[in-house]
This record gives structure tokens, sequence and C-alpha cells, in this order.
């Protein structure tokens, strides 16, 4: 099991470790805004920070996601401290129907398109919903 996910965002890669350090599996991902870390609502960016996962499931609209528990103390703080609301929501997702079969993977992760979630191919999240469980840490870097 992994024990840790990590996202560097500027590699568009998250990488799953082991209680040892050691890497079990890593997969390209798609992003909102690479650049900067998020902000408000609608700002399309990718959080940074250290997150735990907050559910595992099915999706109609994007196969399956992996929520995590953005905004987290930090984050609204931040957020309220510049007078914004930090919005919520962000998922590791994966693709959307017309993608669901794989023909499409090269195409979906050769942009950055989602609304500054995390978007594996449908392969690679049935790779990490194996791997991980509600106890998996998930670290978000630039």
């Amino acid at each position: 099991k992994a024990l840790k996910m990590v996202v560097v965002k500027s590699k568009r890669v998250v990488v799953l470790f082991n209680e040892e350090g050691d890497v079990l599996s890593r997969h390209r991902i798609s992003l909102g805004s690479p650049i900067g870390t998020k902000l408000k609502q609608g700002d399309k960016k990718t959080p940074e920070g250290t997150y735990s996962i907050r559910d595992i499931r099915g999706d109609k609209k994007y196969y399956k996601e992996i929520l995590i528990s953005y905004p987290n103390a930090e984050d609204r703080q931040r957020s309220r401290d510049l007078g914004f609301n930090p919005g919520s929501g962000i998922t590791f997702h994966a693709q959307v129907p017309w993608n669901w079969n794989g023909s499409g993977d090269d195409y979906t992760l050769a942009n950055d398109w989602t609304e500054g979630c995390m978007a594996l191919t449908n392969h690679g999240m049935d790779t990490v919903l194996s791997m991980i469980d509600k106890n998996t840490v998930v670290e978000i870097r630039k």
C-alpha cells in the first residue's frame, strides 16, 4: 500500500511511495493552472500543500475520483487574509466519458484542462486506487 501520494506540478506527475520511501507507481497527470497555488474559487489553480483523502468514489462525469481535504486550515487562512473564498471540491479524477476506453489518453494528458483538479488516465486511476486508502497522505508541490 502507498503511504504517500506526491504530486509534482512542474513535472505533471503523481508518484506513490510505500512506507520505506520506495516508488510504487508513477503517473502522468493534467492540472488546472500549474503556476502558483490555489488562492480562490474559480482561479483554476491546483493547490499546493499536504492533504488527506476524504472520499474515494465513482463519478458519472469523470469515471472515478479521490476527494482531498482542500482547503486545509492554512489554505482557508491565506484566502481569508486576501479576502477570497478558497473554493473546495479538489479531486484526483479520471477522464471524461468520450475517453473511457483510453483511445485519447495522450490528447487528454497533453494539456492542462481541469478546474484545479489533478486528472489521470482511467487506467492510471485504477492502478492508484488499488494502492491507496483513506490513510494515504497527499502532498502537492510546485
